[in-house]
């Protein structure tokens, strides 16, 4: 359940972050921006699951 949480904070926080990096790049707003973002999220969400996963057991 730790990992979840965590994982979903970790999520929100890095599009935050991406998105903000991004825009200070000039990088234009459109859909392969967004994919790029919502892919980058979804994967520092993954790790962190599998961090809390592996010190939690």
């Amino acid at each position: 359940m730790l990992s979840i949480l965590l994982s979903i904070v970790a999520f929100f926080v890095s599009i935050y972050c991406v998105r903000r990096y991004l825009e200070s790049m000039g990088i234009p707003k459109g859909m392969t921006r967004g994919a790029l973002i919502f892919s980058i999220a979804l994967a520092i969400s993954y790790l962190v699951a599998f961090a809390v996963d592996r010190l939690t057991t």
